[in-house]
């Protein structure tokens, strides 16, 4: 059975509504202690703010934090299911460029796969992938041809 994303998510995952402003969610960042806050229309999942989308997106580009939340929030938003692949999820995150995957079951949300829960799953995982590193990463070299 593979190793999947609720086996190392984080459950605790702190929501903002889309009407909230940017200076409230500042607020709720520091209060719950998190880095990201998923933002919600109606309960809904529609996006994702982190500490840095407020410094870069509202601070430094002067935007005032009485804004609504949706105008700096990352939408679409790119989730995962609980049963999904750990491997797959970090693919993702990968091709994402992204450091946060909100797990969903429909449209509820259970949890949240971070970079630092990567991290957590590396340590436990890496006895059983480090065998398999020249298979995963490493391309066969080829002989030089000499030249006639």
């Amino acid at each position: 059975m593979p190793v999947t994303v609720e086996d190392f998510m984080t459950k605790k995952v702190v929501t903002i509504e889309t009407s909230k402003t940017i200076a409230e969610a500042a607020k709720l960042l520091a209060d719950e202690n998190v880095g990201s806050l998923v933002v919600t229309s109606g309960g809904k999942p529609v996006g994702i703010v982190t500490d840095r989308d407020i410094v870069v997106r509202a601070v430094a580009a002067g935007l005032p934090v009485n804004e609504r939340v949706e105008r700096i929030m990352s939408s679409p938003l790119i989730t995962v299911e609980p049963r999904t692949p750990i491997m797959e999820a970090i693919q993702l995150m990968e091709k994402h460029s992204i450091r946060r995957l909100p797990v969903v079951e429909g449209e509820r949300i259970v949890g949240i796969f971070t970079s630092t829960d990567v991290g957590r799953a590396s340590k436990i995982l890496a006895p059983f992938l480090l065998p398999r590193i020249p298979e995963i990463y490493l391309v066969p070299l080829r002989k030089e041809e000499k030249p006639d």
